[in-house]
């Protein structure tokens, strides 16, 4: 079970491909129309049968153009894994942030703590280290993160 993770933005999207075990395989954060009309289609052919999508949720107050942006790539990225026949899952990022860090506050220092306590150093070598210096990777990688443990629970 390969699934790509994505943290989508107005301007570009971050994503981590991550394998069964775990274990990064590519992370990259591009300019939206490549990855829209290249990366993801590429990736998905590859053998990726997952997607999971950072979604977007209201909090009740007013946004801007940023945040509508970031809702179409949404739901390109949605649209090409239904063309590509991928399995397609959204998830906003409280639901995945507070189950990887055990707590109510979300913040991306929280998620690079609780990824580095549980599988390991970012540094060269290590198994983060494709994350590393990015919170919208990291962001990719836990969603995949999440959603992986998710369906084993649900297996159980």
């Amino acid at each position: 079970m390969t699934i790509i993770g994505i943290d989508p933005g107005s301007e570009e999207t971050a994503y981590a491909v991550m394998s069964e075990d775990y274990t990064v395989i590519e992370a990259d954060k591009q300019d939206n129309n490549r990855f829209l009309d290249f990366t993801l289609p590429a990736l998905i052919k590859s053998g990726i049968g997952t997607v999971v999508i950072e979604g977007i949720q209201s909090y009740g107050m007013a946004v801007g153009k940023t945040v509508f942006e970031t809702c179409y790539i949404v739901g390109e990225c949605r649209r090409i894994a239904a063309i590509e026949e991928a399995n397609c899952y959204i998830y906003p990022r409280p639901e995945y942030a507070r189950a990887l860090i055990g707590g109510m506050k979300v913040k991306d220092s929280l998620i690079r703590q609780a990824l580095l306590t549980r599988f390991g150093s970012d540094k060269k070598g290590g198994p983060l280290h494709l994350l590393k210096g990015n919170s919208d990777k990291r962001s990719a990688y836990a969603i995949a993160v999440y959603h992986a443990d998710k369906m084993r629970v649900e297996a159980a």
